[in-house]
């Protein structure tokens, strides 16, 4: 068992702390993750409607399946030419994401007009989600400390016609200077990204646990920040692309320790862990949701919403 997710390439820390979560789970999640996902796009509604464009790409031979929980989310199953070699894709009709990355702007439902922080925003793909579910209304803060990041996410928001957004090359620590009360943020957070192995497999053996203490400490550090930047009653939804528990469910528990908050429920993804590792965590925390690549063709994913009380 354990031989196998070694003959994968993962080091003995992780295919040993991957067996504990899952048991024998482990190597179907580890198989699945060596597979490519399917190519996946958002129809941007900002510039086309839905049938229009699913119209105009199934004349070209394009054959696609909904992402159950993004209305505007698509996955090909058919693509007879690169997608983005289309008129379509080069005008900003759509989007190329991967479908769990379109889950945490559908979770936190931002409404026209409202006033939303995007934490961790380059290079734009879940801002430009937000902007769409908005209709444009409201302002976007957008963060993010990657240069070269940033000028790619300039090109898409304005590919996509994307006019309610603040982009900040800068830190989302700094948050507060603002002086905002936010009603909604997002919170994408820089992770070890163990669930993308598809595209990164380097990251079987070069993850070490001091990388995960250190994502850790920084999401903490983030997620304070947003839960005091936001208005009482505001939602913050937090996700990342690791399988860690100690970059999800141990965040959360943390979280529910020390603040007044209120955990919401998720429909999608399996309920998230509440005994990570033999540890008891609060049964709350099933709220939150877990993607796994064996199960819903996706990266390893991670969702929670949470709604701030006071």
């Amino acid at each position: 068992m354990l031989e196998k997710l070694f003959s994968l390439g993962y080091s003995k820390t992780f295919a040993e702390r991957y067996y504990q979560l899952w048991g024998e789970r482990a190597v179907k999640i580890a198989e699945a993750m060596e597979k490519p996902l399917p190519r996946c796009f958002r129809v941007n509604t900002l510039r086309i409607e839905i049938p229009k464009l699913t119209k105009l790409l199934n004349k070209k031979g394009f054959q696609f399946k909904r992402v159950p929980w993004a209305r505007e989310g698509f996955c090909l199953t058919r693509e007879p030419f690169s997608i983005t070699s289309t008129p379509e894709y080069l005008s900003g009709l759509l989007y190329i994401q991967e479908s769990s990355s379109m889950y945490p702007p559908v979770a936190l439902e931002p409404q026209p007009g409202e006033i939303v922080a995007d934490m961790a925003a380059a290079p734009g793909g879940k801002t430009s989600y937000l902007a769409q579910l908005m209709k444009n209304k409201g302002v976007i803060y957008a963060f993010d400390v990657g240069e070269e990041r940033l000028k790619e996410m300039r090109l898409n928001l304005s590919r996509l016609g994307v006019t309610n957004t603040i982009v900040f090359h800068k830190s989302s620590l700094y948050l507060s200077e603002l002086g905002i009360e936010f009603d909604k943020i997002l919170l994408d957070a820089p992770c070890t990204g163990s669930g993308t192995i598809h595209k990164n497999p380097e990251r079987k053996t070069n993850r070490t646990l001091d990388d995960v203490k250190f994502c850790q400490n920084l999401q903490m550090k983030l997620i304070k920040v947003a839960l005091e930047n936001l208005k009482k009653g505001g939602i913050l939804v937090y996700s990342t692309c690791s399988l860690e528990p100690e970059e999800n469910e141990f965040i959360i528990q943390w979280v529910l320790d020390n603040f007044k908050v209120e955990l919401l429920p998720l429909r999608y993804g399996e309920p998230a862990l509440v005994k990570p590792f033999g540890i008891k965590l609060s049964e709350e925390i099933a709220k939150a949701r877990r993607f796994y690549p064996d199960k819903h063709s996706t990266s390893g994913f991670f969702v929670a919403k949470i709604k701030k009380l006071e």
